[in-house]
């Protein structure tokens, strides 16, 4: 009946339909004017929220967003491991390859780190080499040895020391046998008790000349630390050398060593003397590791 009022509350908003007057008007979204369509509101409007834009949640049927990326550990270990000798040895070592003691004022061991000024620059501007301002002097037999390297995130892999090096080795003919002075490149996996070849192209084998007879020989003329192994002869200039470890390197304990020997080239009891007839020897540089 229209003479009945019926009241609305509908959030919050009172509507009257029936008489006109019979109410107070309304809010928006009414229309009390029975004239037109007979006195029938008009649907109410849904509410305004100010909730913002809804954020759609994941879905069944959608992939689940990816898990970061963990990386590589193996190459991640390898970056930390990166040697230019700029700022001086980092950690690396050298000394007599077989322990013996030289003769006075007979240096065995002839690595040094510097500024090469005779002989094969460094790659880049300091650098690891034999003699770095002279040629090395016959009878020599040292190493340079790493510091102690992690590689046992790379265990199954094939990881490769990589490093820039020149050398120049003397090599000459005596009593029908041809010897070469030289260098080699090994690696250990139990902190340098022992070493293993290295992997790669090397020009050549290591033969060092013991003596020129019985009053040019050097001191413990049988162990050199290198003598007869695959190693670098001869000479070349700067170049990327890239040589596979062992896999029995990959451990916790890794050391890399570069070892080199130089035998009688000349007939003469003195040192200095004898680098008249010898080379500049070798240099090494910008030393990493890689994986694959």
């Amino acid at each position: 009946m229209r003479s009945l009022v019926r009241l609305f509350h509908l959030v919050g908003l009172t509507v009257c339909v029936g008489a006109a007057g019979a109410c107070a008007e309304g809010g928006s979204g009414v229309d009390d004017d029975d004239t037109i369509d007979g006195g029938r509101p008009d649907r109410l409007a849904p509410p305004e929220t100010d909730a913002g834009p809804v954020t759609p949640g994941p879905t069944d049927g959608g992939a689940e967003a990816a898990a970061p990326d963990a990386g590589d550990a193996c190459a991640d270990a390898l970056k930390a491991l990166s040697f230019d000798f700029e700022s001086g040895a980092q950690g690396w070592t050298h000394g007599i390859s077989d322990g013996v003691a030289p003769p006075p004022a007979w240096p065995y061991d002839p690595w040094a780190q510097g500024t090469a000024t005779v002989g094969p620059a460094c790659a880049s501007g300091k650098c690891f080499g034999t003699e770095l301002t002279k040629n090395y002097a016959q009878c020599q037999r040292g190493y340079l040895l790493s510091p102690k390297l992690d590689l046992s995130k790379c265990a199954g892999r094939d990881v490769a020391v990589t490093f820039k090096h020149a050398y120049a080795f003397w090599s000459g003919l005596y009593n029908g046998v041809v010897y070469y002075d030289g260098g080699v490149v090994e690696a250990s996996g139990n902190d340098g008790a022992t070493f293993s070849g290295v992997t790669g192209t090397t020009p050549g084998t290591v033969k060092i000349n013991p003596n020129r007879g019985a009053s040019y020989t050097c001191t413990d003329s049988t162990n050199f630390g290198v003598n007869n192994k695959a190693g670098f002869t001869g000479a070349k200039a700067t170049e990327t050398v890239s040589l596979t470890l062992p896999a029995s390197a990959l451990t916790a304990n890794a050391r890399v060593r570069f070892s080199f020997a130089s035998g009688v080239s000349s007939s003469t009891t003195n040192a200095d003397t004898s680098r008249s007839s010898t080379d500049a020897g070798w240099r090494i540089d910008e030393v990493g590791f890689t994986a694959r």
